[in-house]
């Protein structure tokens, strides 16, 4: 994996992003300028991309502490500097959001890159 090209992947997908809410959501959309904002904070929380050993905690069991974590080597993207970090998993071939620490652990929330920071 060539991990040079990951932020501007990323870049990409920021830039090209479009809301949309499915017609059976429950709740009220959000906002065009919460969206905007979102959208604005995650191009300045955008980070060279490096590797890092993070703790995968998907699991029930791993999230209650009665299974180990997995510790992966992913690779970062985004850190907003409130206490997440943005991944991409290689080997799930998505992203992933992680709270910052050491090791950064996820919280299985997992897809495409915008859709998992604006999941803070």
């Amino acid at each position: 994996m060539d991990i040079s090209e990951l932020r501007q992947s990323v870049e990409s997908e920021i830039a090209s992003y479009t809301y949309s809410v499915h017609k059976e959501a429950l709740g009220q959309p959000m906002s065009k300028e919460w969206v905007s904002a979102q959208l604005k904070e995650m191009l300045g929380a955008l980070v060279d991309p490096a590797w890092r050993t993070i703790a995968i905690r998907d699991s029930v069991e791993q999230a209650r502490g009665e299974a180990e974590p997995e510790l992966r080597q992913c690779v970062i993207v985004a850190d907003d500097q409130e206490g997440y970090e943005l991944y991409y998993d290689p080997l799930a071939q998505e992203f992933v959001l992680a709270y910052s620490g050491n090791p950064p652990t996820t919280f299985n929330v997992r897809g495409d890159a915008v859709g998992c920071f604006m999941a803070r």
